[in-house]
């Protein structure tokens, strides 16, 4: 790498130069000329969001150049400035640690994407925030980053992983100046690494002017490992005593004393370090190369089962270690992608899967590995939408899959897998059927029952029952029963594995539309009584940013729901209008497991969630500046509802997108001379605008922190604008509750550190 191809970032400066909002978050003046002010403040912090993935790019480039190890002639200038850009970016980053405290770059998959990709075919994890050649060109699109630079990037860094062999790199954000050394040092030792491994030779580095000789640490397969040499090197353990400890583990490992015990740790290594006794002895190094944990989780919060362990030790024995094949191959498995592919991906996947599967009844592995396979890809198979199987035909052992403009994509695949598919399409099917049977006599056949006994877990009589009991809730002309379906509840959740996914996607858009509400109303009383409510808080996160361009009347009900389902109890909301606001104030039956998850899947699909809450605000904007208010088909009540049940729903799960909605939405209601407060039927709507902002600062109380509680004081100093504007005495009074609310928030946020 020559020094001219170095200076491909020196315009990274810009980028750094627009995280100022990212870091400081100090109020700015806002002036949008007249336009919604809660769009732009997303749209701006989208931007920075798309800022953050351009210094990924950057950051995998410069670590690529690290680690190719470049002739000794460029090798000093070269250094001094690739460290000075590492350490820039990792700065950005330690300031940010809300986001994440870890990077990771690891190998996809290479599963049906551009052409000539497969060497560049990596993601990249900060956080949340993900990057990825598909992103990539997205984010450029929006013109504020520099498509060619960041493509060119990313381009070389993935290539140089892949020529190197590395499908995953997880790099540990440092705190300080001594963790920004050891970075360094570990950088350069797995930068000669891959040289001493071909030559069977010690590393040779250069600290403080002298030469320095590492010894290579063998595993307890007398096989080079880097994690274990830069182990050994970090902690000035000489390489013989580490080995000692990596066969003392591996016998520990191997005790009868739990034959399981060998698929707790996924290596040698990872044991080392997740075992308290080692972990307090030794400091790990702030890289990890070919860890094949991060092939299959992304955050040191998800946790490796021992049934994927198994996996992962038999996918690496039969791929030969660490490579592409054993990255694609356990992707099949536990890909979080499934619902976002298409038909022929899909089938190169499961022909992937088929392969495993073989290689589980040759080698006699046993039941439970290839039911921790089934599962996983069944679990999978179920997110995908029904036009995908539409576009997949099972022949015998063959699935042949049509993608418009491809050429068929046929995939010999292993009998179990082909009868998944086989249910997944006849699910499809039988699905129709009870969405139709609401307007229609439909006859049900032995094979739909055979279906949906199959789907919902239940016997063939107790599907038949299911059918019954559905049909119950309407009369001969469809129309729906809500007294009826609130007799059946206590029946229908013995049917909890799908019932509250079947009925939200197939029947909310297909009733009459005066039954809509009715329906949806009854929703609210089924899921109070739902015992695993992370399945139908996922169905309904996915709902809401399918078509984040598009508000639809179940959109309201949607996020109602989700603010009863992430609590353990829910008798303080005894509305099924309307989610009262006092639930902001109460942290007793707050589900944390859900919350957390909710979280999750909303930050990221997080630039789909802003999406919607500018489409929702965009809309209400438009029906205030309306004079045929009366005829639209969703008015400002409802659009005002719909937005103020979002703010709640977010406030209560939490998490980095929440947080910043709320911030955004409190830059619009916090300000007298915003312009939603001057259209032309804002005066009408004034109460219900001012309840609005009562909403947003309790709910930023809770997921503010201290750098917030300038921007509630600032928006304190102006309610009384708002006071001046109105001699309305439940005006009057509405600002007066707003002050105390952000009185109470501020000390709140205040007292956070």
């Amino acid at each position: 790498m020559t020094s001219k191809d170095i200076h491909l970032d020196n315009s990274a400066e810009e980028l750094y130069a627009q995280l100022g909002g990212v870091e400081s978050r100090k109020l700015k003046k806002l002036d949008f000329s007249g336009s919604d002010r809660l769009a732009e403040s997303l749209l701006e912090e989208q931007r920075q969001y798309d800022v953050f993935r351009s210094l990924l790019a950057s950051l995998a480039y410069h670590v690529s150049i690290c680690l190719t190890n470049p002739s000794e002639t460029d090798k000093e200038n070269q250094d001094k400035f690739t460290l000075a850009q590492i350490e820039k970016i990792l700065r950005t980053f330690s300031r940010n640690s809300r986001i994440g405290k870890k990077v990771l770059i690891r190998y996809r998959g290479a599963f049906g994407g551009y052409p000539g990709e497969d060497k560049a075919d990596y993601e990249i994890f900060y956080g949340d925030i993900t990057l990825d050649a598909d992103v990539a060109r997205t984010i450029a699109r929006h013109g504020e980053i520099d498509r060619s630079r960041l493509l060119e990037q990313m381009k070389q860094a993935f290539e140089s992983f892949w020529n190197l062999s590395i499908n995953n790199f997880l790099l540990k954000i440092p705190r300080d100046k001594l963790d920004l050394k050891r970075l360094w040092i570990s950088l350069n030792i797995a930068a000669h690494y891959f040289d001493a491994v071909e030559k069977n030779s010690p590393i040779i580095i250069k600290m403080g002017g002298k030469s320095v000789s590492i010894p290579l640490v063998r595993n307890e397969s007398n096989i080079p490992d880097l994690n274990l040499t830069l182990l050994a090197a970090l902690n000035g353990i000489q390489p013989q005593k580490m080995q000692a400890v990596a066969q003392k583990v591996n016998a520990w490992m191997r005790s009868s004393e739990t034959v399981e015990r060998i698929y707790q740790f996924l290596s040698i290594y990872d044991a080392i370090v997740n075992t308290k006794r080692f972990r307090s002895q030794m400091n790990p190094s702030p890289i990890e190369v070919n860890n094949i944990k991060w092939l299959m989780v992304d955050s040191e919060h998800k946790q490796v089962s021992e049934g994927m362990a198994h996996v992962a030790r038999l996918v690496m024995d039969n791929s030969g270690g660490f490579s592409a094949e054993t990255a694609r191959v356990l992707k099949s498995v536990y890909g979080e992608d499934y619902e976002r592919i298409d038909s022929q991906q899909i089938a190169q996947r499961l022909q992937l899967t088929s392969g495993l599967l073989n290689t589980i009844e040759q080698k006699s592995e046993g039941d439970e590995i290839e039911t921790e396979v089934l599962d996983n890809v069944e679990k999978r198979l179920d997110n995908v939408s029904d036009d995908v199987y539409e576009n997949m035909h099972v022949e015998g052992n063959e699935i042949r899959a049509h993608v418009p403009n491809k050429k068929t994509f046929i995939a010999e695949v292993h009998s179990k897998v082909q009868k998944m598919v086989s249910f997944q399409k006849e699910r499809s099917a039988t699905k129709k059927k009870m969405t139709q049977m609401v307007h229609r006599v439909i006859d049900f056949e032995r094979q739909d029952y055979e279906t949906i006994a199959k789907d919902f877990k239940v016997s063939e009589k107790e599907a038949a029952g299911l059918i019954k009991l559905l049909k119950s809730c309407f009369d001969s002309q469809g129309n729906f029963s809500k007294s009826a379906f609130g007799r059946i509840i206590p029946d229908l959740e013995r049917y909890e594995r799908r019932i509250f996914d079947f009925l939200w996607h197939n029947l909310k858009e297909s009733l009459h539309q005066k039954d809509r509400a009715a329906f949806l109303d009854s929703l609210q009383i089924l899921v109070d009584r739902l015992k695993q409510p992370k399945n139908s808080i996922s169905v309904l996160l996915e709902d809401l940013c399918h078509n984040p361009s598009v508000i639809r009347f179940a959109d309201r009900k949607a996020f109602m729901l989700g603010s009863r389902l992430v609590r353990k109890y829910s008798q303080e909301i005894v509305s099924y209008q309307i989610t009262p606001e006092d639930v902001l104030l109460v942290e007793k039956g707050i589900d944390r497991e859900i919350t957390g998850y909710a979280a999750w899947k909303i930050d990221r699909n997080q630039d789909k969630f802003f999406e919607k809450i500018r489409t929702i605000h965009q809309r209400l904007l438009e029906a205030l500046d309306s004079d045929e208010e009366q005829k639209r088909l969703i008015g400002v009540q409802e659009l005002l509802a719909l937005e103020r049940e979002a703010y709640i729903f977010l406030a209560l799960v939490e998490g980095n997108t929440g947080r910043s909605v709320l911030l955004s939405a409190l830059k619009e209601y916090g300000y007298p001379e915003s312009d939603i407060y001057q259209l032309r039927n804002s005066r009408r709507h004034m109460a219900d605008l001012l309840q609005l902002l009562k909403v947003v600062i309790r709910g930023l109380g809770r997921v503010g922190d201290s750098k917030e509680a300038a921007l509630v004081d600032h928006i304190i100093g102006g309610l009384e604008v708002f006071s001046q504007h109105t001699n309305n005495l439940h005006e009057k009074d509405l600002i007066n509750q707003i002050r105390e609310c952000a009185n109470s928030a501020k000390q709140v946020l205040s007292a956070k550190a």
